[in-house]
């Protein structure tokens, strides 16, 4: 660890772009030494190589009696006199292969380690890969590939971003982990909602269900999980190595995601329990349907890293199934919900986890919500509180019968687009709730302290539910839209418009950025200036060395958005 430490400390002083790595000279030796076998090698001088190496080679039973270095200028050579785990000479030719691809593996690493933000973790991290990749059969085999410079130097950012990054990412099967890694072109592009519900709906073409349907763990399950998980790795990955240009674009695919893996979990989960209670109806006999709508991040196509989904379950009314066993439609949309919950699997907290607790009355009420609760509760003249209402302007049907989406919709906008001003009083009720609850004392939030994201929002949204009524199309769940729509209306000014669309996008790259780190979507508080932890996150949002620019962006963005918001919500 400390010599990592130190290794990681010299990296950190070299420039990131670099000259191509001259090539390496590997000479092994059986002769020049009665006892040991002599490794060569000669080539540029990498920081971190010989560290790399060493364990390497003890990973793989080599162990090292001497090290001899010579340096002139930039080129070093190294001699090592090694022998095997029974202390003789490495003979056998495929052992010498083995160790030829090592070393070459190691030195390609090592000259692209700059480029990592984080040098010391990506060091340690991928000590770790080595031994992964030395576990698989005919190992060697997999640097026609992965030895390549785009891939190294993509993995030399990639393991130096974040832990919780790596073990998720060590978690994955091994034999689909080397693939993704050494596919650098594949992440040039990225995949649609079609592409994507193709590709599933392909992955799950083998699996029929029985009639022992419903089983506790439907094959179907693995499946579905497996495919979210390696999307969602695949589209996580993309962001990190600045494949998607601006942050809405990343936002556009982890919500293509999410509705295709709630759409399909739905769509299975009602059939399996059909073949069980029959189709729900409603009194008069006709089929009861479901829509699945979707709140915050997800209903305004703005998932980040590690956002939840937010989502309501609302059924067209009550009756009874058709059989074989009977029980009211109410019944079987609560256990649709049930097994729903159960059916998507979160790889760790926050990571796609699935959250209801929009839905009226809250952990309080019903996981299924009947249409007419939904006018009940959500009516001008209902019990919903003032936020709750507010927080259905990210309202947007995705999953389920379009045509009961597109009344649930139709009836948030009769509930909150009414041309009345926004409740000012009650939003900053709930804010200084927030503050006192949610931010610690002396420390800046960049979600919820005054100046950060959740004053942007707000403010927009109440924009959009004071105006609305007279110009519908303000009524979108995006902010962006919303923001670009509030400034094409003239409600915002040729000055105040860009001013919070980049103060929205600031603080969108600076919680990814901290959620990247931490793995989960709690831990938002940013470092202290003077930390390593905000010189972390200066290099992962491209600053690069520039903390203080970082601080300089980070207090006036904040203080654009507290002079913005005092002027335009009264």
């Amino acid at each position: 660890m400390q010599l990592a430490q130190r290794a990681a400390g010299a990296v950190r002083g070299i420039p990131a772009e670099l000259a191509p790595l001259y090539p390496i000279e590997i000479h092994i030796d059986n002769q020049a030494s009665q006892r040991y076998t002599v490794l060569e090698i000669t080539s540029t001088d990498t920081i971190g190589f010989l560290y790399e190496l060493t364990n390497a080679l003890a990973l793989h039973r080599i162990y090292i009696a001497l090290v001899e270095i010579e340096t002139a200028g930039r080129r070093v050579a190294d001699t090592l006199y090694v022998t095997d785990e029974h202390g003789g000479k490495i003979t056998d030719l495929e052992r010498q292969r083995e160790l030829r691809a090592a070393v070459v593996l190691i030195k390609h690493f090592t000259h692209l380690l700059p480029l990592s933000p984080d040098p010391e973790a990506a060091l340690l991290h991928f000590g770790e890969l080595v031994a992964r990749l030395f576990e698989r059969p005919n190992w060697p085999d997999e640097l026609s590939s992965l030895e390549r410079p785009e891939v190294l130097r993509s993995l030399a950012r990639l393991l130096g971003v974040s832990e919780f990054l790596w073990q998720d990412f060590l978690r994955m099967q091994y034999s689909n982990l080397f693939p993704v890694v050494r596919d650098v072109d594949a992440l040039q592009s990225m995949k649609n909602r079609a592409q994507l519900q193709a590709e599933l709906q392909a992955a799950l073409q083998p699996i029929h269900p029985g009639p022992q349907i419903p089983r506790e763990r439907p094959p179907w399950r693995d499946v579905l999980n497996a495919f979210k998980d390696r999307e969602m790795f695949r589209i996580d990955m993309r962001h990190l190595l600045g494949h998607t240009q601006e942050f809405k674009e990343f936002s556009e695919e982890l919500t293509a995601l999410a509705e295709v893996i709630v759409n399909t979990a739905f769509f299975l989960c009602h059939e399996d329990l059909r073949l069980q209670y029959g189709s729900p109806r409603l009194e008069d006999g006709t089929i009861s349907q479901m829509a699945v709508v979707a709140l915050g991040k997800c209903g305004g196509r703005e998932l980040g890293f590690a956002s939840d989904i937010e989502l309501m379950f609302v059924y067209a009314g009550n009756g009874r199934t058709d059989g074989p066993t009977v029980i009211t439609t109410a019944e079987f949309y609560e256990k649709l919900v049930e097994i729903f919950l159960q059916a998507i699997r979160a790889r760790r907290e926050g990571i796609f986890e699935i959250d209801l607790q929009l839905r009226p009355y809250g952990k309080a009420g019903s996981l299924a919500v009947s249409l007419e609760s939904f006018r009940r509760y959500f009516a001008p003249e209902g019990p919903a509180w003032p936020y709750e209402r507010q927080a259905l302007v990210k309202l947007r049907a995705i999953a389920g019968d379009e045509v009961l989406g597109s009344q649930v919709e139709a009836l948030r906008d009769r509930y909150i687009y009414r041309g009345q001003p926004f409740d000012v009083t009650a939003m900053r009720a709930m804010r200084e709730r927030q503050l006192r609850h949610l931010v610690l004392g002396g420390t800046f939030n960049p979600k919820y302290s005054p100046g950060g994201l959740v004053d942007i929002e707000y403010l927009v949204q109440g924009m959009q539910m004071t105006y609305g009524q007279a110009y519908p199309q303000l009524r979108s769940p995006n902010t962006y839209t919303a923001l670009a729509e509030l400034a094409q209306a003239g409600i915002l000014s040729a000055e105040d418009y860009p001013r919070l669309r980049k103060s929205y996008t600031f603080f969108r790259w600076l919680i990814d950025g901290l959620r990247v780190v931490a793995g989960n979507a709690k831990d938002l508080l940013v470092p202290p200036y003077d930390s390593e932890g905000f010189a972390f996150l200066a290099r992962r949002m491209l600053y690069g060395d520039n903390t203080a620019q970082l601080r300089a962006d980070l207090e006036q963005h904040s203080a654009d958005v507290i002079e913005l918001n005092r002027k335009l919500l009264n």
